[in-house]
């Protein structure tokens, strides 16, 4: 039997220094990734901490028949008799229950890290679990932390990427104030919040979309942000006579110094054919009156952005009123959604949970908050992601990811904040709007002098495939972490940065640094795992350890502290903690 919910993350199955002083532990070198021994890292919890009847090792499907069972062919549920209390767990009942596959819930331990670095955007400390997520229901749990900050701003780091923001490239106040659209849609106060329709709506000729596209790629780009396709040659050409008075001006801004400005060049629509298609609707134009028809010079009849009138703005945001309309629209932030949380493309996989979700974002009249809450209480999301099917060879063969909980690697910000704070360093960040400041203007990265930006935390995450400059470098999920992680100068740099405040330092439960009996570097092993909340250490890392243990205490050179540092080398690489 092999675990199939991390079938992608086998090279960093957890090991421990098998002679965890001296050298690489174990033998193993951080520049090789082979020296990372393969085994069952599915749960990075382990037991429930709480001794939840909810801890489970494996859910009811295991085997490999249709079933999900091969040996006690598990009761089929009639989903017509059925009743739910989520559309997506109604949705999937016959494709799941149906088949008489019961996933099990996770425990708390893996569900707290799940939400944690999902909504919070960093992994949980064990004091982070024992605060804000044991003997909690899920519901509290997502209710608490969609209310928090940080679930708006990974949202808006989620839209950043979509639109491509770079100041280098656009005016730095149109990107904050689309940025600070994208929050109203996530905004925990309803007084706040805008429906994603009114975001399209505006978005679509948001300055900061036109700033950074022009010509067709403004119909691409358009369609890539808002239905999750690029558009085909005919859209584009069909469509970009509605965007064709959108021009940029050079101006030089006293903060951020040269940049351009989003105008609407009327005189491109005298002839109305020219801004006309009838792509969405027969007769759709976009076009402005020239405002001095008779004028000599031609930037008479340019308008900025800025002093465009109410109805010359209905005017212009004919497309996205069309957009917003879409059926398509929905459907693809559905999605991007699923993606965001699940990791996999569910809505292909089972239409019917896209369109259960489609119908609840318009029964709730666009509120994108009603959407996620519903994803992250569905059974999809809340079951453990520990579980077991019969080897099989070919990808196709496997059974379908909706029969376990999703496994997801941590992105490389979260990873890189997650590590810092373990180690006792201030998290870092980066600025999601800007990946270049300019000039003097605004921005939240950290300072060396009080308005000079910080780039030591963007810098690392850009080598780990985060913070991207979205013009050359594009966010990466997986391979670009994985091979920074190989680097022996990173984890051995956070972890012997680590002091004896540091949450994962373990001199706290060592009376005596030079001591090298067995149970003061147990405890200091255990100390780093507890730290990281993989608790208790998984199976296939103890036997390493107890070896690692043995090692030290025959090095004259080793003790504890020196001990301590590999062991959190090795668990802040390790799939336990990668992976959640």
């Amino acid at each position: 039997m092999t675990n199939k919910a991390l079938r992608f993350s086998i090279a960093f199955a957890m090991t421990v220094a098998a002679s965890a002083c001296g050298g690489d532990p174990a033998g193993a070198g951080d520049t090789d990734t082979d020296s990372l021994s393969s085994g069952d890292s599915s749960n990075p919890s382990g037991d429930d901490p709480t001794d939840s009847e909810d801890a489970s090792s494996g859910g009811e499907e295991s085997g490999s028949d249709e079933s999900g069972g091969d040996t006690d062919d598990p009761p089929i549920t009639d989903c017509e008799d059925a009743t739910f209390e989520n559309v997506i767990d109604e949705a999937m009942c016959e494709h799941v229950q149906g088949l008489g596959v019961h996933p099990e819930p996770s425990d708390q331990v893996e569900m707290c890290r799940r939400l944690y670095i999902d909504l919070l955007g960093i992994s949980p400390t064990s004091v982070d679990y024992e605060v804000d997520c044991k003997n909690r229901t899920v519901d509290e749990i997502v209710d608490d932390f969609m209310a928090r900050p940080e679930y708006v701003v990974i949202s808006q780091r989620m839209w950043a990427d979509v639109f491509h923001m770079n100041s280098e490239l656009t005016y730095h106040a149109y990107i904050a104030d689309l940025d600070a659209m994208v929050g109203q849609v996530y905004a925990v106060n309803p007084a706040d919040q805008i429906t994603l329709d009114s975001f399209a709506l505006e978005a679509v000729t948001h300055p900061a979309f036109l700033g950074r596209w022009d010509g067709l790629d403004l119909v691409g780009f358009n369609f890539l942000s808002h239905f999750g396709r690029d558009a085909s040659g005919a859209e584009r050409l069909d469509l970009f006579p509605l965007f064709r008075m959108w021009e940029e001006r050079p101006f030089t801004d006293p903060v951020q110094g040269p940049t351009n400005r989003v105008v609407l060049n009327t005189n491109n629509c005298v002839n109305s054919a020219l801004c006309s298609s009838d792509y969405w609707e027969a007769g759709d134009q976009v076009v402005v009156a020239q405002p001095d028809p008779g004028a000599v010079d031609p930037e008479m009849n340019v308008i900025d952005v800025d002093m465009l009138t109410p109805a010359q703005w209905d005017q212009v945001r004919i497309p996205g009123q069309r957009i917003a309309t879409s059926g398509e629209f929905y459907e693809a932030y559905i999605d991007r959604t699923m993606d965001r949380y699940l990791g996999y493309d569910l809505g292909t996989m089972v239409p019917a949970a896209r369109q259960a979700l489609v119908d609840l974002l318009e029964a709730n009249n666009g509120n994108a908050r009603v959407v996620d809450r519903e994803i992250l209480t569905a059974l999809v999301y809340t079951a453990t992601n520990v579980y077991e099917e019969d080897d099989k060879p070919d990808p196709a063969d496997w059974d379908p990811a909706f029969w376990h909980g999703p496994t997801k690697q941590m992105d490389a910000e979260a990873w890189l904040r997650s590590t810092q704070r373990l180690v006792g360093q201030v998290p870092g960040s980066c600025d999601h709007r800007y990946p270049e400041v300019l000039g003097t203007q605004p921005h939240n990265y950290p300072t060396t002098d009080g308005t000079t930006p910080d780039y030591a935390f963007r810098d690392t995450a850009r080598l780990l495939g985060g913070c991207p400059d979205r013009d050359s470098s594009f966010r990466e999920t997986r391979a670009g972490l994985i091979a920074a992680l190989t680097q022996a100068t990173l984890t051995r740099d956070l972890c012997i940065s680590a002091t004896a405040d540091s949450p994962i330092f373990p001199d706290q439960f060592i009376e005596d640094p030079n001591d090298e009996d067995e149970a003061s570097l147990s405890a200091a092993a255990n100390q780093i795992y507890a730290a990281a909340l993989i608790r208790p250490i998984p199976e296939t890392a103890s036997e390493a350890l107890a070896e690692g243990v043995d090692g030290c205490r025959d090095d004259s050179t080793c003790n504890p502290a020196q001990f301590a540092e590999h062991t959190c080398r090795l668990v802040i690489k390790s799939s336990d903690f990668l992976f959640y």
